[in-house]
């Protein structure tokens, strides 16, 4: 006789057994549902730039009105496909005066500009600081107050100019301006979302060391239009077209340097072995491959991109790329910096954790001629506004590759700050 063993199943483990086909199913469905969700805004703009948060508030459109001061001219340039209209703004050479000094312990970076109205610009409305971690971080006025409640270092100062105190200024920054010829022109090209503003403090440095330089929106940033961003894929070919339309209408001035942050930076890389005429790149945080950054920025922006899967991202990648009429795997300056046969400087902070210190160096490996340049403290957005760390080395390097005349350039001396000028202060807190 045949014995039988029979075994219980606990009513909650055979409950779990029986569910748990469709936890893995439900499961399955969350994640290819946070993929397609991921998607979009994978290719979406940041609206919310630089220009766009300082207009939210008074001091921020008083600080607009300043810095525009110094454009001589605002033009736009059609590119595409996909079509999209690229608003520039160019800075000439002047003796704008800068100096760099720390305002706090922290890292506090302060531009000093001397001018009459300046000064009376000051006793009219105080000291104006202007907060790049609120520019940054894309802040609402109502988030930046909040934020400057909670650290009292950082304030923002709601003042409106009077009009006649703005030509006064306008008049006295136009007779900064250089007669002589530019020693060359220099298109700065922003990181994704922070627009052309985050580049004028690097307008100023390189027109005080004798360059022009012609400010970039690249497309879906800023005052440009377009749908989508693209990693560079869609940017360097737009960059190819607006320097063919730029030396068309005479805008280029002696020898041609890019000089790119991030995005920026990228665009340069890959749009560089389809550019002539051009004589030296500088490029700032670049990533070797947008793919390996998109995950990385993506969870920073949303929570739910935390739970996708490293598998799923390519199909998230690709959906985002047929979003935007691109393939993002393009956007990979890896793939063409052996074919670069200018010189490249790359700077590269220490603690990024955007894109990282192996992708700096993988990319200088590639590039012959390359130059690499290491901040060990410096993380990714640091990197984009440590003007008295980058000043001199970017200048120099110029000097030497791009310049009209290398052998009278030289980094001139930065001046003392003269007595009641007005100051802008970009701030890392």
């Amino acid at each position: 006789m045949r014995s039988v063993m029979t075994t219980s199943i606990p009513t909650g483990l055979k409950s779990a057994q029986t569910w748990r086909p469709l936890w893995v199913l439900c499961g399955s469905l969350l994640l290819s549902s946070c993929a397609d969700l991921i998607a979009p805004k994978i290719v979406a703009p940041q609206r919310m730039s630089a220009d766009a948060a300082l207009k939210a508030s008074a001091g921020g459109q008083f600080l607009l009105d300043d810095v525009d001061a110094y454009i001589s001219a605002h033009l736009h340039v059609a590119v595409g496909p996909p079509p999209a209209t690229l608003a520039l703004a160019l800075v000439p050479p002047g003796h704008y005066f800068l100096r760099f000094g720390a305002k706090s312990p922290d890292d506090c970076r302060v531009m000093y500009i001397s001018g009459s109205a300046q000064a009376q610009l000051v006793r009219e409305a105080g000291h104006l600081s202007l907060e790049n971690w609120a520019v940054e971080h894309h802040m609402t006025e109502s988030a930046a107050k909040k934020r400057a409640h909670e650290r009292p270092a950082i304030h923002i100062v709601p003042v409106v100019p009077p009009r006649t105190v703005l030509r006064e200024y306008r008049t006295n920054i136009a007779k900064l301006r250089r007669t002589s010829p530019a020693r060359g022109t220099i298109i700065l090209l922003p990181g994704d979302g922070n627009g052309m503003l985050s580049m004028m403090p690097w307008a100023l440095i390189l027109g005080n060391a004798g360059y022009r330089s012609i400010l970039v929106d690249l497309r879906a940033q800023g005052q440009s239009t377009g749908a989508h961003i693209t990693y560079g894929a869609l940017e360097s070919r737009d960059l190819i077209q607006l320097v063919t339309a730029l030396r068309k209408s005479g805008l280029i001035q002696g020898r041609l340097g890019l000089l790119g942050d991030s995005l920026g930076a990228a665009t340069a890389l890959l749009a560089a072995p389809n550019l002539s005429g051009l004589s030296g790149i500088v490029a700032i945080s670049p990533y070797a491959r947008a793919t390996s950054v998109i995950p990385r920025f993506a969870r920073h922006l949303y929570w739910y991109a935390r739970l996708i899967p490293e598998s799923s991202w390519r199909a998230a990648e690709r959906k985002a790329g047929r979003i935007a009429g691109a393939n993002l795997t393009e956007a990979a300056p890896i793939t063409v910096v052996n074919r670069i046969h200018v010189p490249v400087l790359y700077l590269q902070g220490g603690e990024d954790r955007i894109v990282g210190l192996p992708q700096a160096r993988e990319l200088a490996t590639r590039t012959v001629g390359s130059t690499l340049i290491i901040y060990p403290k410096l993380g990714h957005i640091k990197m984009a506004i440590a003007y008295s760390q980058l000043a001199r080395p970017v200048i120099q390097w110029l000097n030497r590759h791009v310049a009209q005349d290398p052998e009278a350039a030289r980094l001139r001396h930065v001046r003392q700050r003269p007595r009641n000028s007005f100051s802008l202060s970009f701030c890392v807190q």
